[in-house]
């Protein structure tokens, strides 16, 4: 069994990482923070949105799975939305928030499947990648299932149980990159539960 490095079990916190914090310290200054909480309430909760701070120290909302940022929206220091298509390898500044939406439609849906460089290199040495790569997924619980899901994928997996819905997952991930179904039972998974799964956890 291959042993995981000890840095891949590091999580990193901010003391202050609220939204507001994150985009004044690493997102251009108070100047832009109007411009980042439009921006943070049309992709919050939008399917494969998640918010970052990259590079530098970079503040960034980007779309893909894997590792992948194959669309990218930040807040430049015009006060416009700096969207970019990496696929395309093409760039767009949005004056406002219809014109983000424009710019988004029709770009999600290719951006929820892994890529090929993504699918190559989770795949090399008998998928080694990918089952040492720590996979961190969300479980909520409502309407008598749990349901798991991973960041940039749009798609939940439900089971009666926790560790059903976290199997259903597992398996999931392998589907989409192609991975033999017995990889699932291999992959690194931990998972963060929302209050609504603890409250079941505990039988409150």
């Amino acid at each position: 069994m291959n042993e995981i490095p000890p840095y891949l079990s590091v999580r990193v916190n901010f003391d202050n990482s609220d939204y507001d914090n994150v985009c004044v310290t690493y997102g251009g200054g108070v100047d832009r923070l109007p411009a980042w909480r439009e921006l943070g309430n049309l992709l919050a909760h939008r399917s494969g949105w998640h918010f970052d701070v990259v590079n530098n120290g970079e503040a960034l909302w980007s779309h893909g799975v894997f590792g992948d940022a194959r669309l990218t929206i930040f807040v430049n220091q015009d006060l416009r939305f700096h969207c970019c298509d990496h696929d395309e390898d093409s760039d767009t500044f949005a004056a406002d928030i219809p014109a983000v939406e424009s710019w988004l439609s029709g770009r999600e849906e290719g951006a929820r499947k892994p890529s090929s460089t993504a699918i190559t290199f989770a795949s090399a040495d008998n998928w080694k990648y990918l089952k040492l790569r720590p996979i961190q997924l969300r479980v909520s619980w409502s309407d008598g299932n749990y349901s798991a899901t991973m960041p940039g994928l749009s798609d939940a997996s439900f089971g009666h149980t926790l560790a059903e819905a976290l199997d259903r997952a597992a398996e999931m991930i392998c589907q989409l990159l192609g991975a033999p179904v017995e990889v699932a039972r291999e992959l690194t998974i931990s998972a963060e539960l929302e209050e609504t799964a603890v409250r079941q956890l505990r039988g409150a």
